[in-house]
Protein backbone atom coordinates (compact mmCIF):
# COMPACT_ATOMS: atom_id res chain seq x y z
CA UNK A 1 0.00 0.00 0.00
CA UNK A 2 2.81 2.44 0.86
CA UNK A 3 4.41 1.88 -2.54
CA UNK A 4 1.09 2.48 -4.30
CA UNK A 5 0.51 5.66 -2.29
CA UNK A 6 4.00 6.93 -3.13
CA UNK A 7 3.52 6.27 -6.84
CA UNK A 8 0.08 7.89 -6.80
CA UNK A 9 1.43 10.92 -4.93
CA UNK A 10 4.18 11.40 -7.50
CA UNK A 11 1.76 11.04 -10.39
CA UNK A 12 -0.64 13.53 -8.80
CA UNK A 13 2.01 16.20 -8.25
CA UNK A 14 3.32 15.70 -11.79
CA UNK A 15 -0.15 16.00 -13.35
CA UNK A 16 -1.08 19.11 -11.36
CA UNK A 17 2.26 20.74 -12.18
CA UNK A 18 1.78 19.93 -15.87
CA UNK A 19 -1.82 21.12 -16.15
CA UNK A 20 -1.61 24.04 -13.67
CA UNK A 21 -5.38 24.15 -12.93
CA UNK A 22 -7.15 27.00 -11.17
CA UNK A 23 -8.80 24.56 -8.76
CA UNK A 24 -7.73 21.15 -7.48
CA UNK A 25 -10.58 18.94 -6.18
CA UNK A 26 -9.35 16.04 -4.04
CA UNK A 27 -11.41 13.02 -3.00
CA UNK A 28 -11.09 12.47 0.76
CA UNK A 29 -10.44 9.83 2.13
CA UNK A 30 -7.67 8.93 2.09
CA UNK A 31 -6.28 11.84 4.06
CA UNK A 32 -2.89 11.17 2.46
CA UNK A 33 -4.42 12.08 -0.91
CA UNK A 34 -5.86 15.25 0.60
CA UNK A 35 -2.41 16.28 1.89
CA UNK A 36 -0.80 15.55 -1.49
CA UNK A 37 -3.55 17.41 -3.33
CA UNK A 38 -3.15 20.38 -1.00
CA UNK A 39 0.61 20.48 -1.56
CA UNK A 40 0.27 20.11 -5.33
CA UNK A 41 -2.40 22.79 -5.51
CA UNK A 42 -0.41 25.26 -3.50
CA UNK A 43 2.63 24.51 -5.69
CA UNK A 44 0.85 25.95 -8.73
CA UNK A 45 -1.20 28.59 -6.89
CA UNK A 46 -4.50 26.72 -7.25
CA UNK A 47 -7.37 26.69 -4.84
CA UNK A 48 -7.93 23.33 -3.13
CA UNK A 49 -11.33 21.78 -2.51
CA UNK A 50 -11.81 18.59 -0.50
CA UNK A 51 -14.61 16.26 -1.62
CA UNK A 52 -14.98 14.71 1.83
CA UNK A 53 -17.06 11.54 1.99
CA UNK A 54 -18.43 10.32 5.35
CA UNK A 55 -15.54 7.84 5.46
CA UNK A 56 -13.15 10.77 5.78
CA UNK A 57 -14.60 11.38 9.25
CA UNK A 58 -14.11 7.75 10.29
CA UNK A 59 -17.67 6.74 9.37
CA UNK A 60 -18.63 3.76 7.18
CA UNK A 61 -16.20 1.56 9.07
CA UNK A 62 -13.12 3.42 7.80
CA UNK A 63 -10.72 2.63 10.63
CA UNK A 64 -7.70 4.14 8.87
CA UNK A 65 -9.45 7.49 8.44
CA UNK A 66 -10.64 7.33 12.05
CA UNK A 67 -7.01 7.13 13.20
CA UNK A 68 -6.03 10.06 10.95
CA UNK A 69 -8.55 12.62 12.16
CA UNK A 70 -5.82 14.97 13.36
CA UNK A 71 -4.41 15.01 9.81
CA UNK A 72 -7.92 15.42 8.43
CA UNK A 73 -8.61 18.44 10.64
CA UNK A 74 -5.29 20.03 9.69
CA UNK A 75 -5.75 19.64 5.92
CA UNK A 76 -9.38 20.78 6.16
CA UNK A 77 -8.32 24.03 7.79
CA UNK A 78 -5.64 24.57 5.14
CA UNK A 79 -7.96 23.86 2.18
CA UNK A 80 -10.17 26.55 0.69
CA UNK A 81 -13.40 24.57 0.94
CA UNK A 82 -14.78 21.15 1.85
CA UNK A 83 -17.83 19.69 0.16
CA UNK A 84 -19.65 17.14 2.31
CA UNK A 85 -22.68 14.86 2.08
CA UNK A 86 -24.86 16.09 4.94
CA UNK A 87 -25.43 18.90 7.41
CA UNK A 88 -23.80 17.16 10.43
CA UNK A 89 -20.48 16.96 8.55
CA UNK A 90 -20.73 20.61 7.50
CA UNK A 91 -21.27 21.63 11.11
CA UNK A 92 -18.30 19.51 12.24
CA UNK A 93 -15.96 20.98 9.63
CA UNK A 94 -16.98 24.51 10.55
CA UNK A 95 -16.41 23.70 14.24
CA UNK A 96 -12.81 23.04 13.20
CA UNK A 97 -12.54 26.58 11.87
CA UNK A 98 -12.85 25.61 8.20
CA UNK A 99 -15.40 26.29 5.46
CA UNK A 100 -17.80 23.62 4.16
CA UNK A 101 -20.94 23.24 2.04
CA UNK A 102 -23.31 20.32 1.47
CA UNK A 103 -23.27 19.14 -2.15
CA UNK A 104 -24.90 16.14 -3.83
CA UNK A 105 -24.75 14.77 -7.37
CA UNK A 106 -25.23 17.12 -10.30
CA UNK A 107 -27.51 15.96 -13.15
CA UNK A 108 -24.67 15.24 -15.56
CA UNK A 109 -26.14 13.84 -18.77
CA UNK A 110 -28.79 11.60 -17.21
CA UNK A 111 -32.05 11.86 -19.14
CA UNK A 112 -35.47 11.65 -17.50
CA UNK A 113 -37.02 8.42 -18.80
CA UNK A 114 -40.08 7.36 -16.83
CA UNK A 115 -41.37 4.04 -18.13
CA UNK A 116 -44.27 1.68 -17.68
CA UNK A 117 -44.08 -1.75 -16.13
CA UNK A 118 -42.99 -4.55 -18.46
CA UNK A 119 -44.13 -7.52 -16.39
CA UNK A 120 -42.63 -8.63 -13.06
CA UNK A 121 -41.18 -5.85 -10.98
CA UNK A 122 -37.45 -5.51 -11.66
CA UNK A 123 -35.58 -4.06 -8.66
CA UNK A 124 -31.98 -2.96 -9.18
CA UNK A 125 -29.93 -2.93 -5.97
CA UNK A 126 -26.85 -0.75 -6.52
CA UNK A 127 -23.86 -1.54 -4.33
CA UNK A 128 -20.41 -3.04 -4.19
CA UNK A 129 -20.71 -5.26 -1.10
CA UNK A 130 -18.95 -2.67 1.08
CA UNK A 131 -19.02 -2.77 4.87
CA UNK A 132 -21.71 -0.06 5.08
CA UNK A 133 -24.08 -1.82 2.65
CA UNK A 134 -26.77 -4.13 4.13
CA UNK A 135 -26.80 -6.44 1.12
CA UNK A 136 -27.92 -9.39 3.27
CA UNK A 137 -31.25 -7.60 3.73
CA UNK A 138 -31.64 -7.52 -0.05
CA UNK A 139 -31.30 -11.30 -0.24
CA UNK A 140 -33.73 -11.72 2.65
CA UNK A 141 -36.27 -9.51 0.90
CA UNK A 142 -35.81 -11.42 -2.37
CA UNK A 143 -36.62 -14.70 -0.61
CA UNK A 144 -39.88 -13.15 0.62
CA UNK A 145 -40.78 -11.81 -2.84
CA UNK A 146 -40.49 -14.65 -5.35
CA UNK A 147 -42.51 -12.63 -7.90
CA UNK A 148 -39.96 -9.77 -7.93
CA UNK A 149 -36.73 -9.97 -9.92
CA UNK A 150 -33.80 -8.57 -7.93
CA UNK A 151 -30.60 -7.55 -9.70
CA UNK A 152 -27.48 -6.77 -7.62
CA UNK A 153 -24.41 -4.89 -8.83
CA UNK A 154 -20.89 -5.36 -7.50
CA UNK A 155 -18.47 -8.24 -7.14
CA UNK A 156 -19.13 -10.06 -3.84
CA UNK A 157 -16.06 -11.06 -1.83
CA UNK A 158 -15.39 -14.77 -1.48
CA UNK A 159 -16.29 -14.62 2.22
CA UNK A 160 -19.82 -13.55 1.35
CA UNK A 161 -20.69 -17.08 0.21
CA UNK A 162 -22.81 -15.85 -2.69
CA UNK A 163 -22.21 -18.64 -5.17
CA UNK A 164 -24.95 -18.53 -7.84
CA UNK A 165 -26.25 -21.95 -6.82
CA UNK A 166 -27.00 -20.71 -3.29
CA UNK A 167 -28.88 -17.55 -4.33
CA UNK A 168 -32.65 -17.22 -4.42
CA UNK A 169 -33.90 -18.04 -7.89
CA UNK A 170 -35.10 -14.48 -8.49
CA UNK A 171 -31.69 -12.88 -7.76
CA UNK A 172 -29.13 -12.08 -10.47
CA UNK A 173 -25.58 -10.92 -9.70
CA UNK A 174 -24.55 -8.40 -12.37
CA UNK A 175 -20.96 -8.00 -11.23
CA UNK A 176 -19.04 -4.75 -11.63
CA UNK A 177 -20.63 -2.61 -14.35
CA UNK A 178 -18.83 -0.02 -16.45
CA UNK A 179 -20.62 3.28 -17.03
CA UNK A 180 -22.47 2.18 -20.16
CA UNK A 181 -23.73 -1.09 -18.67
CA UNK A 182 -24.65 0.64 -15.42
CA UNK A 183 -26.80 3.16 -17.28
CA UNK A 184 -28.49 0.35 -19.18
CA UNK A 185 -29.21 -1.40 -15.88
CA UNK A 186 -30.76 1.75 -14.36
CA UNK A 187 -32.90 2.49 -17.40
CA UNK A 188 -33.84 -1.18 -17.70
CA UNK A 189 -35.19 -1.59 -14.17
CA UNK A 190 -38.50 -0.57 -12.60
CA UNK A 191 -37.17 0.57 -9.22
CA UNK A 192 -33.70 1.35 -7.82
CA UNK A 193 -32.75 0.26 -4.29
CA UNK A 194 -29.92 2.14 -2.56
CA UNK A 195 -29.17 1.26 1.07
CA UNK A 196 -26.61 2.25 3.67
CA UNK A 197 -25.95 1.61 7.32
CA UNK A 198 -24.34 5.06 7.66
CA UNK A 199 -27.01 7.57 8.78
CA UNK A 200 -25.23 10.55 7.20
CA UNK A 201 -24.68 9.09 3.73
CA UNK A 202 -26.44 10.40 0.63
CA UNK A 203 -25.91 7.73 -1.97
CA UNK A 204 -24.82 8.65 -5.46
CA UNK A 205 -26.90 5.79 -6.89
CA UNK A 206 -30.03 7.24 -5.29
CA UNK A 207 -29.37 10.66 -6.82
CA UNK A 208 -28.81 9.07 -10.22
CA UNK A 209 -32.06 7.13 -9.94
CA UNK A 210 -33.93 10.41 -9.51
CA UNK A 211 -32.12 12.00 -12.45
CA UNK A 212 -33.09 8.99 -14.57
CA UNK A 213 -36.73 9.09 -13.49
CA UNK A 214 -36.75 5.81 -11.61
CA UNK A 215 -38.82 5.08 -8.47
CA UNK A 216 -36.50 4.74 -5.52
CA UNK A 217 -36.19 2.84 -2.23
CA UNK A 218 -33.64 4.13 0.30
CA UNK A 219 -32.67 3.37 3.89
CA UNK A 220 -34.93 5.05 6.40
CA UNK A 221 -32.58 7.65 7.84
CA UNK A 222 -33.54 11.32 8.42
CA UNK A 223 -30.89 12.43 5.92
CA UNK A 224 -32.32 10.08 3.30
CA UNK A 225 -35.87 11.30 3.89
CA UNK A 226 -34.71 14.88 3.50
CA UNK A 227 -32.67 14.22 0.35
CA UNK A 228 -35.25 11.99 -1.37
CA UNK A 229 -38.75 13.18 -0.45
CA UNK A 230 -40.42 11.16 -3.24
CA UNK A 231 -38.76 7.84 -2.36
CA UNK A 232 -39.99 4.86 -0.38
CA UNK A 233 -38.12 4.19 2.87
CA UNK A 234 -37.13 0.94 4.56
CA UNK A 235 -35.18 -0.15 7.61
CA UNK A 236 -32.10 -2.16 6.72
CA UNK A 237 -33.66 -5.57 7.25
CA UNK A 238 -35.33 -8.02 4.93
CA UNK A 239 -38.92 -7.73 6.09
CA UNK A 240 -38.98 -3.93 5.91
CA UNK A 241 -37.33 -3.91 2.50
CA UNK A 242 -39.80 -6.52 1.24
CA UNK A 243 -42.66 -4.28 2.42
CA UNK A 244 -41.17 -1.30 0.58
CA UNK A 245 -40.83 -3.30 -2.64
CA UNK A 246 -44.42 -4.52 -2.31
CA UNK A 247 -45.47 -0.89 -1.97
CA UNK A 248 -43.43 0.00 -5.06
CA UNK A 249 -45.18 -2.81 -6.94
CA UNK A 250 -48.65 -1.73 -5.84
CA UNK A 251 -48.07 2.02 -6.30
CA UNK A 252 -45.88 1.85 -9.37
CA UNK A 253 -47.97 4.09 -11.62
CA UNK A 254 -48.12 6.84 -8.99
CA UNK A 255 -44.36 6.63 -8.32
CA UNK A 256 -43.62 6.75 -12.05
CA UNK A 257 -45.91 9.77 -12.52
CA UNK A 258 -44.14 11.58 -9.65
CA UNK A 259 -40.69 11.09 -11.22
CA UNK A 260 -40.63 14.42 -13.12
CA UNK A 261 -41.46 16.39 -9.97
CA UNK A 262 -38.85 14.42 -8.01
CA UNK A 263 -36.26 15.40 -10.59
CA UNK A 264 -37.35 19.05 -10.58
CA UNK A 265 -36.98 19.13 -6.79
CA UNK A 266 -33.49 17.65 -7.07
CA UNK A 267 -32.58 20.17 -9.78
CA UNK A 268 -33.63 23.03 -7.50
CA UNK A 269 -31.51 21.60 -4.70
CA UNK A 270 -28.50 21.25 -7.01
CA UNK A 271 -28.79 24.89 -8.11
CA UNK A 272 -28.95 25.99 -4.47
CA UNK A 273 -25.91 23.88 -3.62
CA UNK A 274 -23.96 25.15 -6.59
CA UNK A 275 -24.75 28.72 -5.53
CA UNK A 276 -23.52 27.86 -2.03
CA UNK A 277 -20.25 26.59 -3.48
CA UNK A 278 -19.79 29.82 -5.43
CA UNK A 279 -20.55 31.84 -2.32
CA UNK A 280 -18.14 29.77 -0.21
CA UNK A 281 -15.54 32.49 -0.47
CA UNK A 282 -14.99 35.79 -2.25
CA UNK A 283 -15.22 34.69 -5.87
CA UNK A 284 -12.28 34.52 -8.23
CA UNK A 285 -12.55 33.70 -11.92
CA UNK A 286 -11.02 30.23 -11.65
CA UNK A 287 -13.42 28.84 -9.04
CA UNK A 288 -16.50 30.56 -10.43
CA UNK A 289 -15.79 29.23 -13.91
CA UNK A 290 -15.26 25.70 -12.57
CA UNK A 291 -18.53 25.78 -10.64
CA UNK A 292 -20.55 27.04 -13.58
CA UNK A 293 -18.99 24.60 -16.04
CA UNK A 294 -19.41 21.57 -13.80
CA UNK A 295 -21.67 18.89 -15.31
CA UNK A 296 -20.90 15.86 -13.22
CA UNK A 297 -20.49 17.28 -9.74
CA UNK A 298 -18.27 15.72 -7.11
CA UNK A 299 -17.97 12.05 -7.98
CA UNK A 300 -18.73 9.12 -5.78
CA UNK A 301 -20.65 10.81 -3.00
CA UNK A 302 -22.32 8.32 -0.67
Amino acid sequence: MLVRWALSAGATVWEVARRRPDVVVVTNPPSVAAVVGLAAGRLVGARVVLDSHPGAFGAQGDRVAARLQQVHRWVTRKADLSIVAAEPWRALVESWGARAVVVHEAPGDWQLRPTGRRGRLRALYVGRFASDEPWEAVLDAARQLPDVDVLMTGDPPAVAGLEPGRLPGNVTLLGFLDESRYRDAVYGCDVVVSLTTEPSSVMRAACEAVWAGRPLVVSDWPVGRDAFPFALYARNEGGALADALRAADERYDALRDAAPEARRAQERRWEEQRAAMEAGWAMEAGWGGWARRSRGGPAGRR
